[in-house]
């Protein structure tokens, strides 16, 4: 089975595979509800079709039909006892290697039937269906369900991998005293990685206490997955998450120390060059005077002495630093 982005179909419906007992799933057309074993349908709900579609299901309850049709993306599972929905996060999968774009998909699922909807193309969704041509058969909507979550969790710890090279090539860079001048290009590096790994945990956050909080509320048919292997995931990347962050603010802490004495030592040679020609600087203003009577006014080696009196100046006051140990 090769994904479709779109089936063509005028209900915007993107593929329909079901779920016969004892046998491969089959993708083709919708099968009516109670036909055996159980179906996936989805949607991309930017077809202008797919809210009727969806409205025209006969065994959800208006809730889940009305949270598959919304846009509201607070990420969340709702159950009024027996039907199942809510909204979930993936990464688009339009974007690059270096892209983490998180959208939302939404779902409702009863026993024998999952409805999934989104607006833009995601991977986990995408990954869940190539699984389904040569991997293990999810045993019901909910096995389903938590196989996307736990793809979507992989998603987010590989992406945090890259997100630590990218930090590992930063701190090198600011660990080389030898590379002070490229220090004002490491600053937005580290907040590139702070940035992504905030956008990261916000999406893993909240699934985290879906599955700790919601399972409680779920019917006995959807407790039937304990959700361990996706949970695991969750939390093994909300870990590295968190010790990243810390390691992130820990080297802008150092590179803020770094530019700081880069910008004393700047300072300094700005203080040491002032101090030693405001002696010059003084020697000049006074013989630029043209008052009548000024020293060596009519010498013919006037302008030498003056320079030599500039020079005498300049090195006196390099002298009373050395001596005073401000050099």
């Amino acid at each position: 089975m090769d994904l479709p982005e779109t089936s063509g179909r005028p209900d915007g419906l993107a593929w329909a595979v079901a779920f016969p007992p004892d046998v491969r799933p089959v993708a083709g057309e919708p099968r009516p509800p109670g036909q055996g074993g159980w179906d996936w349908l989805h949607y991309d709900l930017v077809h202008s079709r797919a809210r009727a579609a969806i409205e025209a299901e006969p065994v959800f309850p208006p809730f889940a039909l009305r949270l598959l049709t919304g846009t509201d993306e607070t990420p969340r599972i709702v159950s009024d006892g027996e039907a199942v929905a809510g909204v979930l996060p993936s990464f688009a999968r339009t974007s690059g290697p270096d892209q983490q774009e998180i959208v939302w998909w939404r779902f409702a699922m009863l026993p024998g039937r999952l409805i999934t909807a989104r607006r833009r193309p995601m991977r986990s969704l995408a990954d869940v269906w190539s699984a389904l041509r040569t991997g293990p058969v999810p045993g019901g909507p909910m096995e389903l369900l938590d196989g996307a979550i736990t793809d979507f969790a992989r998603d987010a710890r590989r992406r945090v991998a890259a997100l630590e090279d990218s930090l590992d090539s930063a701190e090198d860079t600011l660990l080389d005293r030898s590379l002070s001048a490229d220090l004002s290009g490491v600053g937005p590096r580290f907040g590139l990685v702070r940035r992504d790994l905030t956008d990261i945990k916000r999406a893993l956050t909240p699934l985290v206490r879906l599955l700790d909080e919601d399972a409680e509320e779920l019917p006995a048919w959807a407790k039937q997955i304990p959700h361990d292997a996706a949970r695991t995931v969750l939390v093994g990347a909300l870990e590295e998450i968190a010790a990243l962050h810390d390691r992130a603010r820990a080297l802008q802490d150092e590179l803020t120390t770094r530019l700081a004495e880069e910008t004393n030592r700047r300072l300094y040679i700005v203080s040491v060059v002032t101090t030693v020609v405001m002696p010059a600087t003084l020697v000049v203003g006074f013989f630029g005077m043209n008052t009548g009577g000024l020293l060596w006014a009519n010498h013919n080696w006037g302008t030498a002495f003056a320079a030599a009196v500039c020079l005498v100046a300049m090195l006196g006051t390099l002298l009373l630093m050395r001596w005073k140990r401000l050099l």
